[in-house]
């Protein structure tokens, strides 16, 4: 019995302009990604260090 999603498959190529455009689409993607990855993991660690230094302070006595 033959695979019946090879019949789905087509024969022809992708074009190197729309390979182009493609390619283009997901490193932008993959950029935007690390440029939020970067400022985030920069905030949550600020403000995990914030927070348990505040934790770790005894409250002043006046």
């Amino acid at each position: 019995m033959e695979n019946p999603f090879k019949l789905i498959e087509p024969d022809a190529d992708c074009p190197p302009h729309l390979r182009e455009q493609i390619v283009s689409e997901i490193d932008m993607i993959r950029n935007a990604l690390k440029v939020v990855e970067l400022y985030t993991g920069d905030l949550f660690g600020a403000f995990s260090a914030m927070l348990a230094d505040s934790a770790e302070t005894p409250p002043a006595n006046p």
